[in-house]
């Protein structure tokens, strides 16, 4: 029986990490070669997750890092200066004479999983990047160890649909360069990020494959959410995040959102309804709280809904396909309501954002996070209103052809885990 240890999962509170591995587990369950596949996930949340999947979750080394008491700086360090080196310094054993170091307990387990592995995936998503030259070095460096660790252990390598970039320093982008040069296949989700990887010649496989979100089935929550009754009244779905360090630079972000907000129930009388894509309360990354001081900046709180269950990612798909029209500023919320053949429009605040609607020839309805302002954000969904019956034909084009080309991530990999090694050089 085949082992997968599947790495750099986030966490199940976050729906669009939750889409992707769901949408990679059941990929995989059909792909020829790995219907019986012994499926881990490597989770930064494994013991929130554990219920959340039906395959064993272990920890990762970000939730072995948190595990570590103290504030952000000592749980750097902790993985910097013991988690690393312990971690590396039992991998060489382990490939030299198949000793078992003591180790710490959850790093032992850890690296015992992929020991046992038969090969790695790097789960999909958009974590290789940076936005600073300082802030986040520490976990770009957890990111990359997470499968570099295996490459070590003479595991093969694989990442599933990436988003890779952007970085704010040249050396952050050579770390992942020559992370990714050890690997056997780099699947990139987007043409931005195949477009900087194949000027990095790394000399590995490089190929495209959609968001394993695509794949996710919605699911209808048992619980009332508490929507009010279908009218002659859109019903407006809105993803807002905390997104900027920066206070007034967020602060000014909320203003515009809730200013939107108003106009569309001054001139639509539209129910507005705040979507909870992320819910990581203990990462501190939780919409409902942004949503709720959106909401509480509105004149019009009489029409705003703020859904605050704690929903499955099926659930928030299904949600988000029951809106008219759709502005989100989580990508992936964007992803499932375009999924059911909902006019979207997106707020990015990454590449990977315009990458992806662009990918589904939508990039005219997608404005940027920074500068954003009330006039802007309107005349583009004005636009999206009056295009919205286009937007439903095309999305009932393209949204099939995306599934299909999310299919391809595991026949791809297992194409090439089932290549000897003869004919792959």
């Amino acid at each position: 029986m085949t082992r997968v240890l599947v790495t750099n999962v986030y966490s199940a509170r976050n729906a669009g990490d939750a889409a992707i591995v769901l949408g990679m587990i059941d990929c995989l369950r059909r792909t020829p070669g790995f219907e019986d596949a012994e499926i881990a996930l490597s989770s930064a949340d494994h013991r929130g997750d554990a219920a959340a999947y039906p395959v064993p979750v272990e920890p990762s080394f970000h939730s072995l890092k948190d595990a570590c008491r103290g504030g952000p700086r000592l749980r750097c360090l902790y993985f910097l200066k013991v988690l690393a080196p312990l971690s590396l310094l039992w991998a060489g054993a382990w490939r030299l004479a198949r000793w078992d170091l003591p180790v710490p307990r959850g790093l032992r387990r850890l690296l015992r999983c992929y020991a046992r592995s038969d090969l790695v995936i790097a789960a999909g998503g958009g974590y290789l990047y940076t936005t600073s030259r300082l802030h986040g070095n520490v976990m770009l460096l957890i990111h990359l160890h997470s499968f570099r660790l295996a490459t070590l252990l003479g595991k093969p390598v694989y990442l599933w649909a990436q988003s890779i970039g952007p970085f704010a320093a040249g050396y952050q982008a050579r770390m992942v360069r020559l992370a990714l040069r050890a690997v056997r296949l780099v699947e990139v989700r987007e043409d931005l990020s195949r477009d900087l990887v194949a000027g990095w010649e790394l000399k590995v496989p490089v190929r495209e494959a959609a968001d394993a979100a695509f794949l996710l089935p919605a699911a209808e929550p048992d619980a009332d959410l508490g929507l009010a009754t279908r009218g002659d009244s859109p019903r407006v779905g809105m993803t807002v995040r905390r997104w900027f360090r920066d206070p007034a630079q967020q602060l000014d972000y909320q203003r515009t959102m809730a200013a939107f907000a108003d106009r569309l129930v001054q001139e639509y009388n539209a129910e507005v309804v705040f979507v909870p894509q992320v819910t990581a309360v203990r990462q501190h990354d939780d919409d409902r709280r942004a949503a709720r001081e959106v909401a509480g900046l509105m004149t019009r709180t009489d029409r705003a809904r703020v859904i605050e269950d704690e929903l499955s990612a099926p659930q928030v798909k299904w949600l988000c396909g029951r809106m008219d029209l759709f502005v989100g500023t989580r990508m992936h919320s964007n992803i499932f309501a375009l999924s059911l053949g909902v006019p979207t429009l997106a707020i990015s605040y990454q590449p990977k954002t315009d990458g992806i609607m662009a990918q589904l020839g939508l990039g005219a309805f997608v404005l940027p996070i920074t500068g954003l302002s009330p006039g802007h954000l309107w005349q583009a969904f004005d636009h999206l209103r009056e295009s919205a019956g286009e937007v439903r034909e095309k999305l009932r084009r393209v949204i099939p052809e995306q599934t299909a080309r999310a299919e391809v991530a595991g026949r791809l990999i297992a194409d090439d885990f089932a290549t000897p090694a003869r004919e792959r050089a």
